[in-house]
């Protein structure tokens, strides 16, 4: 009973050592710098897609035409009824006569020659080296393009998913160690296989190590700072993101080939690599593993101080101990956390105003998030700089980071969330009444959209935690940000194909599907 009793007085003492090294330690700053490169690296690799998956100009390869001296633009100008299909001429014949004498026979027989699809390309070669001209992934192959980004999306929810469970039973260190094993291995690996199915296998890698990461990082931050200086800290490390993009934007622009690009990225691990070593084990994981004496050397390590029993039983008296956080607590909550969780979503959805509330969210995440990385994926269907575009993007994201506690100020999280989803679906369905002619009013509409739902995803964050009840909240928020990752999951594929069907269509369907979740929002039940 006594042991028991010194290991309640160990454990508060430690926690309330650990809130003083959260105010401002060494320890802090090292956890806190490994964060910052994981925002970094996730920014990155998110984003790499644009670079990486750009499709530059290309037309249907006529060997028989080019053997013959064909210009580019005459072979197009003969054989070409888009990018992907061509007139069924005998190319063979055509390359006997002149250009002229070519255009001369088929005058007039467009109408009864048939259509065929391309069975070969070829690539602007002042353009940039990408996966697209690598593999053809145009036309019939299109799909494959954006499953790039989906499988990446994919090995992120393994990240948080599998390595995240893995990360509470044998702790954030490890869990830190291996996502960047296999950062290390699949980064490189990617720019040098040869095969687009490997390539797919290291996207998943990459995207699982880059989540699991990321996680584990800003979990031992939020375990060792104070809640005051997380707010700081946090706000920081998503400004960071920023940053990864803007560090991308430069190394694209310079690096053309897409496979050196994955190289340079690589390079970044480095410092993360460094940094882990000199990371200790989150001390309030151990605590809550019951291993205090690892925990306290790890304190002592930062505070320079000994902890001897003495100075436990004079420094915190034990009646003066809270009990809700003891290790009895502890260790019931590891045991059944898992059930619990299960529990909860069954709850939220076995309850009438749990299971609406929950619905209306799932929505309002995935329309967030599937809407937000869809403003940024279909500069491919803008003729313009993309360089600026994303430099835009990145501007947008930092002004709505910082702006977003000030609005919160004025109006509730709900009322926000509402009125910026209605300015966003205004702006996107105003896309329908402009020329095609007219980009630079149609990418102005996109940046406007873009501002007003940045803000969107922490307000729905807000507002969901206010819906539910702390018993069931985690299990709510956690689902949320699946329906989230899902949503942006989807977004390549509104660029590609929606946008091939008819071009202001992704937008209409943007625009009306916020508009109908703040309607929904409007008739939640708070």
């Amino acid at each position: 009973m006594e042991n028991k009793e010194d290991k309640k007085i160990q454990e508060k003492y430690l926690q309330q050592a650990i809130n003083e090294l959260g105010k401002g330690s060494k320890l802090l700053w090292i956890v806190f710098s490994l964060s910052v490169m994981s925002s970094i690296l996730k920014s990155m690799h998110t984003m790499s897609y644009i670079f990486i998956a750009e499709i530059p100009e290309y037309w249907c390869h006529i060997p028989e035409l080019l053997d013959a001296n064909w210009t580019a633009e005459q072979v197009q100008s003969i054989s070409a009824v888009d990018r992907c299909l061509k007139y069924d001429y005998n190319y063979t014949h055509l390359a006997l006569v002149s250009y002229e004498s070519a255009g001369k026979h088929i005058e007039g027989s467009k109408f009864n020659t048939s259509l065929v699809s391309c069975s070969s390309f070829v690539f602007d070669k002042s353009g940039k080296s990408t996966i697209v001209n690598e593999w053809s992934l145009i036309c019939d192959r299109q799909l494959y393009r954006a499953n790039t980004y989906f499988v990446y999306s994919f090995g992120k929810l393994l990240g948080l998913g599998g390595l995240g469970v893995f990360a509470d039973k044998y702790g954030r260190k490890k869990t830190l160690i291996i996502a960047l094993i296999l950062q290390t291995i699949a980064v490189p690996l990617s720019s040098i296989v040869p095969w687009f199915w490997a390539y797919l296998v290291c996207e998943l890698l990459i995207g699982l190590s880059i989540a699991a990461m990321y996680s584990s990082g800003y979990t031992i931050v939020s375990e060792i700072a104070n809640e005051k200086k997380m707010k700081i800290l946090g706000t920081v490390v998503d400004a960071f993101y920023c940053m990864g993009t803007c560090l991308l934007i430069t190394l694209s622009y310079f690096i053309t080939n897409w496979r050196n690009l994955q190289i340079a990225m690589s390079l970044f691990t480095i410092p993360a690599i460094i940094l882990v070593w000199f990371v200790d084990e989150s001390p309030r994981w151990l605590i809550s593993q019951n291993r205090l004496d690892e925990a306290q050397k790890i304190i002592e390590k930062y505070r320079k101080v000994t902890i001897s029993p003495s100075l436990l039983t004079e420094s915190l008296p034990l009646t003066s101990l809270p009990m809700e956080h003891s290790l009895v607590t502890e260790e019931k909550h590891r045991k059944n956390c898992m059930e619990r969780y299960l529990g909860n979503i069954g709850i939220l959805f076995t309850d009438p105003i749990y299971r609406k509330k929950i619905l209306i969210m799932y929505y309002s995440f995935f329309i967030c998030l599937m809407t937000c990385f869809y403003l940024v994926f279909n500069v491919d269907n803008f003729k313009v700089n993309r360089y600026v575009f994303m430099i835009t993007m990145v501007i947008i994201e930092l002004i709505s980071l910082f702006s977003v506690s000030i609005i919160l100020k004025f109006l509730s999280s709900k009322k926000t969330t509402i009125i910026l989803y209605w300015i966003a679906s205004i702006c996107l369905l105003s896309m329908i009444a402009i020329p095609k002619e007219n980009v630079y009013m149609t990418v102005g509409l996109t940046v406007i959209s873009k501002l007003t739902l940045s803000p969107t995803f922490t307000t729905n964050m807000l507002f969901s935690l206010k819906l539910f009840p702390s018993s069931v909240r985690n299990s709510a928020l956690g689902t949320c940000l699946l329906m989230s990752q899902a949503g942006s999951m989807s977004a390549p594929y509104l660029v590609d194909f929606l946008g091939k069907v008819a071009p202001w269509s992704p937008s209409v369907l943007c625009g009306v599907t916020l508009l109908i979740a703040g309607l929904l929002c409007c008739i939640v039940p708070v």
